[in-house]
Protein backbone atom coordinates (compact mmCIF):
# COMPACT_ATOMS: atom_id res chain seq x y z
CA UNK A 1 0.00 0.00 0.00
CA UNK A 2 0.83 3.35 -0.64
CA UNK A 3 0.20 5.83 2.81
CA UNK A 4 -1.21 9.49 1.89
CA UNK A 5 -0.84 12.43 4.59
CA UNK A 6 -2.55 15.79 3.91
CA UNK A 7 0.03 18.14 5.91
CA UNK A 8 1.45 21.46 5.79
CA UNK A 9 4.78 19.37 7.08
CA UNK A 10 5.36 17.90 10.27
CA UNK A 11 2.69 15.47 9.92
CA UNK A 12 3.87 14.60 6.22
CA UNK A 13 7.51 14.55 7.71
CA UNK A 14 6.46 11.93 10.09
CA UNK A 15 4.52 9.75 8.11
CA UNK A 16 7.36 9.60 5.34
CA UNK A 17 10.00 8.56 8.07
CA UNK A 18 7.88 6.03 9.84
CA UNK A 19 6.44 4.41 5.82
CA UNK A 20 10.20 4.65 5.22
CA UNK A 21 11.08 2.44 8.45
CA UNK A 22 8.03 0.05 7.43
CA UNK A 23 9.55 -0.18 3.81
CA UNK A 24 6.22 1.09 2.48
CA UNK A 25 5.27 3.99 -0.25
CA UNK A 26 4.30 7.29 1.23
CA UNK A 27 2.43 10.21 -0.50
CA UNK A 28 2.67 14.05 1.38
CA UNK A 29 -0.16 16.52 0.01
CA UNK A 30 1.13 19.75 0.59
CA UNK A 31 0.29 23.40 -0.29
CA UNK A 32 3.64 24.99 -2.45
CA UNK A 33 3.99 27.66 -0.26
CA UNK A 34 5.74 25.78 2.44
CA UNK A 35 9.26 25.79 3.21
CA UNK A 36 11.93 24.25 1.22
CA UNK A 37 13.13 22.47 4.11
CA UNK A 38 10.26 20.92 4.23
CA UNK A 39 9.96 19.36 0.96
CA UNK A 40 13.73 17.80 1.39
CA UNK A 41 13.20 16.51 4.34
CA UNK A 42 10.07 14.44 3.22
CA UNK A 43 12.20 13.60 -0.02
CA UNK A 44 15.28 12.19 2.00
CA UNK A 45 12.51 10.08 3.76
CA UNK A 46 11.89 8.33 -0.24
CA UNK A 47 8.10 9.78 -0.04
CA UNK A 48 6.56 11.85 -3.19
CA UNK A 49 5.34 15.21 -2.26
CA UNK A 50 1.74 16.09 -4.09
CA UNK A 51 1.81 19.86 -4.48
CA UNK A 52 -1.74 22.05 -4.21
CA UNK A 53 -1.92 25.61 -5.84
CA UNK A 54 -2.60 27.37 -2.48
CA UNK A 55 -0.79 30.57 -1.29
CA UNK A 56 -0.98 28.98 2.39
CA UNK A 57 -2.21 25.47 4.04
CA UNK A 58 -6.32 25.39 3.48
CA UNK A 59 -7.03 21.90 4.97
CA UNK A 60 -10.52 21.76 2.56
CA UNK A 61 -8.45 21.57 -0.51
CA UNK A 62 -5.65 19.07 1.08
CA UNK A 63 -8.62 16.87 2.06
CA UNK A 64 -10.10 17.23 -1.26
CA UNK A 65 -6.64 15.89 -3.01
CA UNK A 66 -6.15 13.16 -0.16
CA UNK A 67 -10.19 11.92 -0.62
CA UNK A 68 -9.12 11.82 -4.57
CA UNK A 69 -5.85 9.68 -4.14
CA UNK A 70 -7.94 7.54 -1.90
CA UNK A 71 -9.82 6.34 -4.90
CA UNK A 72 -7.08 4.18 -5.76
CA UNK A 73 -7.71 0.85 -3.50
CA UNK A 74 -3.58 0.62 -2.92
CA UNK A 75 -4.05 3.93 -1.35
CA UNK A 76 -4.76 4.32 2.85
CA UNK A 77 -5.37 8.06 3.51
CA UNK A 78 -4.08 8.96 7.41
CA UNK A 79 -6.20 11.97 7.99
CA UNK A 80 -4.86 14.10 11.17
CA UNK A 81 -7.08 16.27 11.18
CA UNK A 82 -9.69 13.37 11.82
CA UNK A 83 -7.45 10.73 13.45
CA UNK A 84 -9.29 10.37 17.10
CA UNK A 85 -5.55 8.47 17.55
CA UNK A 86 -4.28 11.94 17.42
CA UNK A 87 -6.50 13.05 19.84
CA UNK A 88 -6.20 10.50 22.40
CA UNK A 89 -2.29 10.32 22.02
CA UNK A 90 -1.75 14.00 23.09
CA UNK A 91 -4.46 13.99 25.88
CA UNK A 92 -2.44 10.71 27.08
CA UNK A 93 1.24 12.00 26.50
CA UNK A 94 1.41 15.70 25.90
CA UNK A 95 -1.52 16.66 28.39
CA UNK A 96 0.62 14.47 31.34
CA UNK A 97 3.85 15.18 30.12
CA UNK A 98 2.58 19.44 30.39
CA UNK A 99 0.99 18.61 34.29
CA UNK A 100 4.77 16.89 35.63
CA UNK A 101 6.40 19.55 33.62
CA UNK A 102 4.87 22.02 35.72
CA UNK A 103 4.66 20.26 39.40
CA UNK A 104 7.81 21.66 40.64
CA UNK A 105 7.95 24.97 38.94
CA UNK A 106 5.97 28.33 41.08
CA UNK A 107 2.86 27.30 42.58
CA UNK A 108 2.93 23.40 40.96
CA UNK A 109 -0.19 24.26 38.89
CA UNK A 110 -1.41 25.48 35.29
CA UNK A 111 -3.42 28.51 35.43
CA UNK A 112 -3.36 28.19 31.27
CA UNK A 113 -2.31 26.14 28.42
CA UNK A 114 -1.65 27.73 25.19
CA UNK A 115 -1.38 26.66 21.99
CA UNK A 116 -2.24 26.90 18.19
CA UNK A 117 -4.70 24.43 16.84
CA UNK A 118 -2.83 23.01 13.91
CA UNK A 119 -4.31 19.18 13.59
CA UNK A 120 -6.10 20.00 16.62
CA UNK A 121 -4.36 17.09 18.21
CA UNK A 122 -2.02 19.17 20.51
CA UNK A 123 -5.11 21.32 22.07
CA UNK A 124 -6.22 17.87 23.41
CA UNK A 125 -3.57 18.83 26.36
CA UNK A 126 -6.02 21.00 28.04
CA UNK A 127 -8.84 18.51 28.32
CA UNK A 128 -5.94 16.30 30.14
CA UNK A 129 -4.88 19.66 31.85
CA UNK A 130 -8.25 20.74 32.68
CA UNK A 131 -9.19 17.53 34.34
CA UNK A 132 -6.49 17.98 36.73
CA UNK A 133 -6.96 22.18 37.36
CA UNK A 134 -10.62 23.23 36.74
CA UNK A 135 -9.94 26.18 36.42
CA UNK A 136 -7.14 26.38 33.53
CA UNK A 137 -7.56 27.87 30.96
CA UNK A 138 -7.09 26.71 27.44
CA UNK A 139 -6.13 29.33 24.83
CA UNK A 140 -6.83 28.39 21.40
CA UNK A 141 -3.70 30.70 18.77
CA UNK A 142 -4.48 31.88 15.42
CA UNK A 143 -2.70 33.99 12.84
CA UNK A 144 -4.28 37.46 12.84
CA UNK A 145 -4.06 37.68 9.34
CA UNK A 146 -6.48 34.10 9.12
CA UNK A 147 -8.17 34.65 12.17
CA UNK A 148 -10.69 31.69 11.04
CA UNK A 149 -12.37 31.17 14.86
CA UNK A 150 -11.51 34.01 15.99
CA UNK A 151 -14.10 35.87 13.57
CA UNK A 152 -14.29 34.20 9.93
CA UNK A 153 -11.25 35.48 8.30
CA UNK A 154 -9.33 33.24 5.89
CA UNK A 155 -6.43 35.58 4.96
CA UNK A 156 -2.73 34.27 3.85
CA UNK A 157 -0.17 34.48 6.86
CA UNK A 158 3.32 33.36 6.98
CA UNK A 159 2.88 30.87 10.12
CA UNK A 160 3.40 27.15 8.91
CA UNK A 161 1.39 24.69 10.14
CA UNK A 162 -1.36 26.62 11.93
CA UNK A 163 -4.24 29.17 10.75
CA UNK A 164 -5.67 26.19 8.52
CA UNK A 165 -9.18 27.69 7.84
CA UNK A 166 -10.87 25.42 9.13
CA UNK A 167 -11.70 23.95 13.11
CA UNK A 168 -10.63 20.41 12.53
CA UNK A 169 -12.74 17.60 13.78
CA UNK A 170 -10.82 16.53 16.88
CA UNK A 171 -10.62 19.99 17.61
CA UNK A 172 -13.13 20.22 21.11
CA UNK A 173 -14.71 23.49 21.27
CA UNK A 174 -16.29 22.84 24.95
CA UNK A 175 -12.73 23.53 26.08
CA UNK A 176 -11.81 26.37 24.67
CA UNK A 177 -11.89 29.25 26.78
CA UNK A 178 -10.05 31.87 24.76
CA UNK A 179 -9.07 32.78 21.20
CA UNK A 180 -6.13 35.06 20.82
CA UNK A 181 -4.82 36.51 17.58
CA UNK A 182 -0.71 36.78 16.93
CA UNK A 183 0.59 38.86 14.24
CA UNK A 184 2.64 36.63 11.46
CA UNK A 185 5.44 39.08 11.09
CA UNK A 186 5.92 39.61 14.56
CA UNK A 187 6.63 35.81 15.07
CA UNK A 188 9.23 35.58 12.53
CA UNK A 189 10.86 39.01 13.90
CA UNK A 190 10.32 36.71 17.33
CA UNK A 191 12.42 33.83 16.07
CA UNK A 192 15.40 36.29 14.49
CA UNK A 193 16.30 37.83 17.86
CA UNK A 194 16.72 34.62 18.84
CA UNK A 195 18.67 33.47 16.30
CA UNK A 196 20.70 36.40 15.70
CA UNK A 197 20.65 38.14 19.22
CA UNK A 198 22.71 36.94 22.59
CA UNK A 199 20.39 34.10 23.53
CA UNK A 200 22.98 31.29 22.75
CA UNK A 201 20.56 28.66 24.76
CA UNK A 202 17.18 29.38 22.67
CA UNK A 203 19.27 28.99 19.13
CA UNK A 204 18.03 26.07 17.37
CA UNK A 205 14.70 25.36 19.45
CA UNK A 206 12.12 26.83 18.02
CA UNK A 207 10.25 27.21 14.64
CA UNK A 208 7.76 29.83 13.80
CA UNK A 209 4.88 28.18 15.12
CA UNK A 210 6.68 28.40 18.58
CA UNK A 211 6.87 31.49 18.50
CA UNK A 212 3.38 32.50 18.09
CA UNK A 213 2.72 30.17 20.69
CA UNK A 214 5.22 31.84 23.05
CA UNK A 215 4.35 35.29 21.85
CA UNK A 216 0.54 34.47 22.61
CA UNK A 217 1.30 33.01 26.13
CA UNK A 218 2.96 36.17 27.41
CA UNK A 219 -0.29 37.81 26.35
CA UNK A 220 -2.05 35.55 27.95
CA UNK A 221 -0.06 35.87 30.97
CA UNK A 222 -0.77 39.74 31.05
CA UNK A 223 -4.25 39.38 30.30
CA UNK A 224 -4.59 36.82 33.31
CA UNK A 225 -2.89 39.23 35.53
CA UNK A 226 -0.91 35.88 36.91
CA UNK A 227 1.60 36.27 39.06
CA UNK A 228 5.28 35.33 39.40
CA UNK A 229 4.25 31.67 40.82
CA UNK A 230 1.38 31.17 38.42
CA UNK A 231 2.28 28.68 35.28
CA UNK A 232 1.39 29.08 31.76
CA UNK A 233 2.38 25.83 29.61
CA UNK A 234 3.03 25.79 25.87
CA UNK A 235 4.05 23.74 22.86
CA UNK A 236 7.08 24.15 21.16
CA UNK A 237 6.13 22.30 18.16
CA UNK A 238 9.46 22.50 16.41
CA UNK A 239 12.71 23.97 15.44
CA UNK A 240 14.41 26.90 13.34
CA UNK A 241 15.66 23.82 11.15
CA UNK A 242 12.60 24.05 8.94
CA UNK A 243 12.13 27.62 8.51
CA UNK A 244 16.15 28.97 7.87
CA UNK A 245 15.28 29.71 4.27
CA UNK A 246 12.15 31.47 4.88
CA UNK A 247 14.18 33.68 7.47
CA UNK A 248 16.64 34.26 5.18
CA UNK A 249 14.04 35.48 2.54
CA UNK A 250 12.49 37.70 5.67
CA UNK A 251 15.85 39.36 6.12
CA UNK A 252 16.11 40.41 3.29
CA UNK A 253 12.46 42.00 2.53
CA UNK A 254 13.03 43.24 6.41
CA UNK A 255 15.94 46.29 7.88
CA UNK A 256 16.73 43.82 11.24
CA UNK A 257 16.93 45.72 13.79
CA UNK A 258 17.38 42.74 16.82
CA UNK A 259 17.10 45.06 19.87
CA UNK A 260 14.07 47.28 18.17
CA UNK A 261 12.66 43.57 17.69
CA UNK A 262 13.02 42.50 21.11
CA UNK A 263 11.43 45.40 22.59
CA UNK A 264 8.64 45.26 20.03
CA UNK A 265 7.53 41.36 19.67
CA UNK A 266 8.81 40.66 23.54
CA UNK A 267 8.60 43.91 25.88
CA UNK A 268 5.62 45.72 25.05
CA UNK A 269 3.02 42.95 23.41
CA UNK A 270 -0.34 44.46 23.80
CA UNK A 271 -3.14 42.39 25.35
CA UNK A 272 -5.08 43.32 22.40
CA UNK A 273 -7.15 40.68 19.97
CA UNK A 274 -8.34 38.47 22.67
CA UNK A 275 -11.97 36.59 22.43
CA UNK A 276 -13.57 35.01 25.41
CA UNK A 277 -15.00 32.00 23.63
CA UNK A 278 -16.33 30.51 27.08
CA UNK A 279 -20.23 31.69 26.76
CA UNK A 280 -23.21 29.49 25.51
CA UNK A 281 -23.32 31.85 22.61
CA UNK A 282 -19.87 31.70 21.48
CA UNK A 283 -19.57 27.90 21.62
CA UNK A 284 -23.07 27.29 19.34
CA UNK A 285 -21.03 30.01 16.88
CA UNK A 286 -17.73 27.55 16.87
CA UNK A 287 -20.06 24.21 16.98
CA UNK A 288 -22.19 25.82 14.14
CA UNK A 289 -18.73 26.80 11.91
CA UNK A 290 -17.69 23.09 12.87
CA UNK A 291 -20.52 21.46 11.68
CA UNK A 292 -20.33 23.97 8.26
CA UNK A 293 -16.77 22.62 7.93
CA UNK A 294 -16.87 18.64 8.45
CA UNK A 295 -20.97 17.76 6.90
CA UNK A 296 -19.59 18.42 3.43
CA UNK A 297 -17.23 15.48 4.12
CA UNK A 298 -19.93 13.08 4.95
CA UNK A 299 -20.04 13.64 9.02
CA UNK A 300 -23.63 13.58 10.20
CA UNK A 301 -25.18 16.49 12.15
CA UNK A 302 -26.38 14.02 14.53
CA UNK A 303 -22.31 12.51 15.03
CA UNK A 304 -21.41 15.87 15.44
CA UNK A 305 -23.99 16.96 17.81
CA UNK A 306 -22.43 14.36 20.31
CA UNK A 307 -19.49 16.12 20.44
CA UNK A 308 -20.76 19.65 22.03
CA UNK A 309 -20.55 17.00 25.45
CA UNK A 310 -17.34 16.06 26.96
CA UNK A 311 -18.70 12.55 27.98
CA UNK A 312 -17.89 11.98 23.95
CA UNK A 313 -14.26 12.77 24.19
CA UNK A 314 -13.73 11.18 27.92
CA UNK A 315 -15.28 8.18 25.57
CA UNK A 316 -12.77 8.74 23.34
CA UNK A 317 -10.04 8.81 26.16
CA UNK A 318 -10.70 5.85 27.36
CA UNK A 319 -9.69 3.77 24.41
CA UNK A 320 -6.33 4.30 25.47
CA UNK A 321 -5.73 1.51 27.94
CA UNK A 322 -7.07 -0.91 25.53
CA UNK A 323 -5.01 0.06 22.71
CA UNK A 324 -2.16 0.66 24.43
CA UNK A 325 -2.97 -3.36 25.14
CA UNK A 326 -3.39 -4.47 21.62
CA UNK A 327 -0.12 -2.30 20.57
CA UNK A 328 1.68 -4.28 23.02
CA UNK A 329 0.53 -7.70 21.56
CA UNK A 330 1.39 -6.70 18.37
CA UNK A 331 5.07 -6.42 19.66
CA UNK A 332 5.26 -9.72 20.90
Amino acid sequence: NTVIASSSGNFGIGVAYISKLLNMKSIVVMSKSMSKERYELINEYNASVDLIDSTSTNVEELLNRANELAKDSNNVVLNQFVLFSNYRFHRYVTGITCIEAAKDVGNGKIAAFVSAPGSGGTLAAGDQIKSVYKDSKVVVVEPKECSTLYDGSDGNHPIEGIGDKICTLIHNINNTDYITLVDGKACLKGLEVIEDGNYEMLKGLFGVSSLANIIASIKMAKYLKLGKDDNIVTIATDGVDRYLSVLDLFKKLEQVDVNKWKSEVFDNISIEDIKNTQSVGEKERLYSFKEKCWIKFGFSKEYLNQMKDNSFWDNEYSKVKDYDKKIKELRK
